[in-house]
């Protein structure tokens, strides 16, 4: 009895380990995205097709070097590659005109509800308490990123980043179906670089052509390594966790990359991080330590 306790801890321990490794993954996608775009005047048009396009050879390169069987025009995978590709469309344009802070609020809000409401259609018993941890961590994203003053909430890009959050939450519900992670995020970005490419061609710009060597390898990198292998992980971890704690952790990925500001770029620990700090890591605690799902 105490032995098979000891195995299954020491299997959270791991599952929940690569779930902070996939958030950090997540967090330095945000921050080199970010960076990309607002240092270096890279075009939302460009980064997007970088990401997805230099995430797509990554992951095959892989594919090949580790002789995995690719099946990629499968139903699934045709499902992950439209939520994936609706996802990256609607990211990159809405924060074009969208505060970050606001933006961000509205992505992890949608996939909130969706990945709670897949949960509850599907039959899962969602305890009280995983709700109550939601909430509390939800409030803390909602004081770490609500903007100080006056604002403008652009409808377009408003509506553009709810897509986004309700495209994601459902690549993330799907990612439970799979037991090929690598294999079906590698099908899912080679479908999505032509289906971006459409949408880039197709949408009207906002912004004129700039280039920049540093920002296009900023972009290079989010999509090779922090999306092509953080999504590749994140499709790894999904099926042996329940999508309420799956949907919950993700709100960390705020506050890591606020900790990234912080440690890296010397920003100030405010009253206000504490405070955030303390109810989203809280809230997350209180979601997964209550959880009855098993690992797999």
């Amino acid at each position: 009895m105490y032995k098979g306790n000891f195995n299954r801890d020491l299997s959270l321990v791991y599952v929940y380990s690569l779930v902070l490794l996939t958030m950090l993954a997540f967090s330095g996608n945000a921050i080199l995205t970010r960076v990309a775009l607002a240092s270096y005047n890279m075009n939302p048009e460009l980064v997007l097709l970088l990401r997805v396009s230099s995430g797509a050879v990554t992951l095959l390169l892989i594919c090949y070097l580790r002789k995995y069987s690719l099946k990629i025009f499968s139903n699934l995978h045709i499902k992950t590659a439209t939520a994936l590709s609706l996802y990256l469309v609607g990211f990159s344009y809405a924060f074009t005109e969208l505060e970050t802070g606001i933006g961000v609020l509205i992505q992890f809000g949608v996939v909130q509800l969706v990945m709670f409401a897949s949960s509850f259609f599907s039959d899962q018993q969602v305890p009280k308490n995983k709700s109550i941890g939601a909430i509390i961590a939800f409030t803390g994203l909602i004081y770490l990123l609500w903007p100080i003053g006056d604002f403008t909430l652009n409808l377009k890009s408003s509506l553009l980043m709810a897509i986004a959050g309700m495209a994601w939450g459902i690549y993330s519900v799907l990612g439970k179906n799979t037991d090929a992670a690598i294999s079906s995020t590698t099908a899912s970005f080679l479908i999505s670089t032509p289906i971006c490419l459409i949408f880039v061609l197709l949408l009207p710009s906002n912004s004129d052509f700039s280039w920049s060597s540093t920002g296009a390898l900023l972009a290079i990198c989010s999509g090779s390594i922090t999306s092509g292998m953080g999504y590749a992980l994140w499709y790894y971890v999904l099926p042996k966790i329940p999508s309420t704690n799956a949907a919950v952790s993700q709100l960390s990925v705020p506050l890591i990359a606020a900790a990234g500001g912080v440690i890296f770029m010397q920003e100030l620990i405010t009253f206000k991080f504490i405070i955030s700090c303390v109810l989203i890591l809280g809230g997350i605690a209180i979601t997964i330590g209550v959880s009855s799902g098993k690992v797999k």
